[in-house]
């Protein structure tokens, strides 16, 4: 039997590839953490852990951090995706274009920025000195809030991306209707519009918090050894090669306070949302021989509610500013760090100072004569071209062996994006200890492997929400006229599915280029990619030369989105042209 061109039993050969990339390259690294963690004196190390005072702080030091940063991005961004799920046009556009350029932007250099704006001769000093506020600078760098408020700025686009799926399907005409009801903005939000989008919320928590549990770069850059976290102290012990089964027993650790709180999270969002559930509840139905009941109350005015209605104009002009408002200063808080870099990466001064004392090109000099920095750029671009192709043949293959119609699909679409479910670091550790043993770890190779596993359930999402959109019956036609299954992809499902491969293959390539933890992990002396290179710049000198790096790394993942956007509307454009010239 054929469905979408393609014979059963040729499924299986379709998924292999995508199966067997996964439990080479993903469940091995991370079984492999388990026997290395438990090996020897497996007693003491986790003894060590839980038994030291020091260590205690780290976990919950970890935990609450990344509670913070989960809340607060929550509450941040869900306004943000509400806007862009109901935005149109030229607003939608821009919208979308806020939330996916930092997203495609590396979180080296988001987090280089906060070093910027926050540094004694940051932004934030500069101007609270010039306006007469403060007599010194403050110490607003290593800290706490730091810490938190450059993990925020980078979890934005992942919660605005989980919660506008969701959002989109909430019928906007309920926030009317509780208006007219009497209901205020806020109980409106909080007592229907969030009940509703509880799903989406329990994708984002988990999404965020994962990442935020997983974070070394921030505390690292930002932060003290009182905000010391355990991903920052799993690659120091990684990198300093001090003990490989202690950082096992850690990354353990890591995983199992995540898991745990994770479920627990999962469990009070299943609270939230019984009442979603109508057999949850049970309503107690009237019983026979009860009182009857004063139907006159349904027929008399709703005074309250029509007195609510009439709105002072102050406030009615108030609340018209609520939404300009907020759209300028998330925006200002998305894009500040973004932009502050450009000034700098000219600065003249060899330190960090905003306004720079005078501008000159000198580090852009630097950087395109500096042979070490030529060749980690020339070492990213390959890694991530390979990366690209692996990833674009892995996962086209993926959409075409689930098809339409496979039995067990939900289990096997969750093997495949369960990379996405796993704090970076612990698999970056798994794959460090099992590539260290067959001699891929500080090569090419076993970073394209790493970068793969990672990037492959995005590009499926991606790829199988194109193939998704593709009406079955054009596929059935074609093998109804003869068509063999190589053909039907070859003429019918693959250019129509080209748009979405193309969106596929930018996003391979900016985030391969752009990752940093599997990278940081994996290379060293012999290979060394960009943001290694950019990791250990920003460690170890906080000249502006990183400034520079950074606004080139942003100028580069600008012209590939508008690269792809200007390649989807064009062809859109091209099909719309077609559609009328047949018409």
């Amino acid at each position: 039997m054929r469905r979408d061109g393609f014979i059963n039993w040729e499924r299986f050969f379709l998924l292999l590839p995508v199966f067997i990339l996964l439990l080479l390259a993903f469940a091995l690294p991370l079984l492999a953490i388990v026997p290395e963690a438990f090996g020897g004196d497996a007693v003491g190390r986790f003894l060590r852990i839980f038994g030291s005072p020091v260590y205690r702080t780290v976990i919950w030091t970890t935990v609450r951090i990344s509670l913070e940063a989960t809340a607060i991005t929550l509450v941040v961004s869900f306004p943000l995706a509400w806007l862009l799920s109901r935005a149109t046009g030229a607003k939608g556009l821009l919208l979308g274009l806020l939330v996916l350029v930092p997203f495609l932007t590396s979180v080296l250099v988001r987090t280089f920025a906060w070093l910027a704006i926050l540094g004694q001769r940051g932004l934030v000093n500069a101007t609270l000195l010039s306006l007469g506020l403060i007599s010194e600078p403050l110490p607003l760098l290593f800290s706490e809030p730091a810490v938190v408020l450059a993990l925020v700025h980078s979890s934005i686009p992942m919660m605005v991306f989980a919660l506008v799926s969701v959002l989109r399907r909430i019928d906007g005409r309920i926030l009317l209707a509780a208006h007219t009801l009497g209901a205020s903005p806020l109980r409106a939000w909080l007592g229907i519009l969030v009940p509703l989008a509880i799903r989406g919320i329990q994708s984002g928590v988990t999404i965020v918090f994962l990442f935020t549990m997983a974070s070394f770069i921030a505390p690292a850059f930002l932060g003290n050894q009182r905000q010391q976290m355990l991903a920052q102290v799993i690659q120091s012990e990684i990198e300093t090669g001090a003990d490989w089964a202690f950082a096992a027993a850690l990354g353990i650790t890591l995983a199992l306070t995540a898991t745990i709180l994770v479920v627990a999270l999962s469990s009070v969002a299943r609270y939230l949302s019984r009442w979603q559930r109508p057999g949850s509840l049970r309503p107690a139905l009237p019983q026979q021989g009860s009182e009857r009941v004063d139907k006159a109350l349904l027929r008399r005015p709703v005074a309250q509610s029509t007195q609510r209605l009439h709105v002072p104009a102050v406030l009615r002009f108030g609340a018209r500013l609520v939404e300009p408002a907020y759209l300028g200063v998330i925006s200002v808080f998305i894009l500040l760090p973004l932009v502050v870099l450009i000034p700098v990466s000219f600065s003249a001064a060899d330190v960090l100072i905003f306004p720079p004392p005078g501008y000159s090109t000198r580090w852009f000099e630097t950087i395109l004569g500096s042979q070490e920095w030529i060749a980690a750029a020339l070492t990213s671009l390959r890694i991530g071209a390979a990366t690209c192709v692996a990833t674009l043949v892995i996962a086209t293959l993926t959409v075409l062996g689930f098809g339409r119609h496979v039995r067990f699909q939900g289990a096997a679409e969750a093997l495949v994006l369960s990379p996405l479910t796993v704090p970076s670091v612990v698999f970056a550790l798994g794959a460090y200890l099992t590539f260290a043993r067959v001699g891929l770890v500080d090569t090419e190779t076993g970073i394209i492997i790493a970068h793969t596993v990672l990037i492959v359930p995005v590009v499926y999402l991606v790829a199988s929400a194109t193939y998704s959109s593709i009406d079955p019956w054009l596929s059935r036609a074609a093998a109804s006229l003869g068509a063999n299954p190589w053909r039907i992809f070859r003429t019918v499902t693959f250019p129509l599915l080209l748009p979405g491969l193309a969106i596929g293959a930018l996003l391979a390539m900016l985030l391969s280029f752009d990752e940093s933890v599997a990278s940081i992990f994996l290379s060293n002396l012999s290979v060394k990619t960009l943001p290694r290179k950019l990791w250990e710049g920003i460690r170890f000198n906080t000249s502006p030369e990183s400034a520079a790096v950074s606004v080139m790394l942003l100028g580069v993942t600008c012209v590939v989105v508008l690269a792809g956007m200007a390649f989807v509307l064009g062809r859109r454009k091209t099909a719309r042209l077609t559609l009328q010239a047949r018409s």
